[in-house]
């Protein structure tokens, strides 16, 4: 077996070292290699925080739908529902008016109101668009007692601000219930007609109430669609209650005319022929007297 020895000895003892180009080989590797981890964890973060802002966002959403659900279901019969266009000649929005249901949406210094309660879309303030360049708005209820003038110690409550805070052109104060919401849509379902409406004045209930979302950043709409109590009048069958009193009064009512009836039969007998005198009579049966 051949070998390759040294030519020299100061072969032997010279130390071994990465070349320039071995260098920059392993530097770049090692380049390529930290710039794929940095991008799969910032990737990985990104999609956490997506996940859980739609997530959020789901959660709010079905809060309100969920609102929406007990509101409607539970109407009770003294209540009415109102649907109106803000604009006849353009998409402009809708506004429902619930009255008469005190319970409904109960929200405020006084959760327990019989005042209207409108839901509507209000503009954000800062006039934001999602990335189909639509209008970002803010879902909101109103209400004339939701933020009354004062509180209980006097003090002013109401105030002039600016913002979604501030007042509209008919000095109705909002609160937020869903952010970042792009469209609202009511629509109330008539059975009689096999029509679904997009404004409603009367006051009976429609059969069903539809509503639509369409969220910001989205395209698919979420529709919802609610029930109402169904109210039916049944004649009674059960036999009028009697009172103690009406009792004592027709028990007494019996008996007087019982006693009528026996004076009565009485005059018959003491009635007939009398022989004058006041000697005994004279007997008319078969015994002896």
């Amino acid at each position: 077996m051949f070998t390759n020895l040294p030519r020299n000895n100061a072969e032997l003892g010279k130390p071994k070292a990465f070349t320039l180009l071995e260098v920059v080989i392993a530097l770049t590797i090692l380049g390529m290699i930290t710039g794929t981890l940095f991008s799969i964890i910032q990737g990985s973060v990104r999609g956490a925080s997506q996940i859980e802002q739609i997530q959020r966002e789901n959660d709010a959403i079905n809060r309100f739908l969920d609102l929406c659900r007990k509101t409607f279901t539970t109407l009770p019969s003294t209540a009415t529902v109102k649907l109106k266009l803000l604009d006849q000649n353009q998409d402009a929005g809708q506004e429902l008016t619930i009255s008469g249901s005190p319970n409904c949406f109960g929200f405020g210094i006084n959760p327990i109101s019989y005042k209207d309660t409108i839901l509507g879309l209000r503009p954000d303030p800062s006039e934001a668009t999602d990335q189909n360049d639509k209008l970002v708005q803010f879902l909101c209820l109103s209400r004339e007692d939701l933020i009354p003038q004062t509180d209980a110690s006097g003090m002013a409550q109401r105030q002039e601000t600016t913002g979604l805070s501030a007042p509209d052109q008919e000095g109705r104060y909002w609160m937020p219930l869903l952010p970042d919401v792009v469209t609202l849509k009511w629509r109330f379902y008539q059975e009689k007609d096999q029509t679904w409406l997009e404004e409603w004045k009367k006051d009976a209930w429609p059969d069903l109430i539809e509503v639509e979302l369409v969220m910001r950043d989205r395209t698919t709409p979420l529709r919802m669609v609610y029930s109402v109590p169904t109210l039916l009048l049944t004649a009674g069958r059960g036999t009028p209650a009697t009172t103690p009193s009406s009792q004592n009064s027709q028990s007494g009512t019996s008996g007087n005319n019982n006693g009528g009836q026996g004076g009565g039969r009485g005059g018959p007998g003491g009635g007939g022929d009398r022989p004058p005198g006041n000697g005994p009579r004279p007997n008319t049966g078969g015994s002896p007297p």
